[in-house]
């Protein structure tokens, strides 16, 4: 009789338990959820800062400081041309300036400026920076070429930052011959 009864014990805890409850068995977590003041933390929503793209706080200043975000967009031209290089054209600034350029500029601008670099063998639409119109563009314009790119020429304001685009400024000005 005993091992009938418990064969009938052993079915009818069996009938009771779902699926969930065969998959896997009582954790921390279930143990926290029986203490009240615990529970409303299994229903919030689970906050993964190193896996969600989140923006800056607004005016957080990145490392290298503020840049004012100026495309290359005609209704910028103003602001563009008003930037004021703040490096001084030292022999630091040009050597630093000259570094970039041969990184980044020189393939397509070649190494005096005059758009003659192995990239512009194989495009023919590179820009000479020696001309006259070249010449006439302000450095915030230059800068912002450099940053944001204009026509076919891409962005390098990944690849040159901060302070490193005007040190390239000065070198297109040193190679412009230019007395600014």
């Amino acid at each position: 009789m005993s091992r009938s009864l418990l064969a009938v014990v052993f079915v009818l805890l069996l009938a009771g338990c779902s699926r969930d409850s065969w998959q896997r068995s009582p954790g921390p977590d279930d143990a926290m959820k029986l203490v009240p003041w615990f529970a409303f933390m299994e229903e919030n929503v689970a906050i993964q800062p190193y896996k969600m793209n989140r923006m800056p706080a607004e005016g957080a200043v990145p490392i290298d400081g503020i840049e004012p975000p100026l495309q290359v967009l005609p209704e910028n031209f103003p602001a563009i041309n008003a930037l004021r290089n703040p490096a001084q054209r030292t022999a630091e600034s040009l050597e630093t300036g000259r570094k970039y350029y041969e990184i980044f500029c020189q393939p397509c601008h070649g190494a005096t400026g005059a758009g003659d670099g192995p990239v512009n063998e194989k495009m023919f639409v590179v820009q000479s920076l020696l001309t006259q119109k070249a010449n006439d563009l302000s450095d915030g314009m230059i800068y912002s070429i450099i940053r944001h790119g204009r026509g076919v020429m891409r962005a390098y304001g990944e690849g040159v930052r901060g302070i490193d685009r005007w040190h390239v400024v000065n070198y297109v000005r040193q190679l412009q011959g230019a007395t600014r």
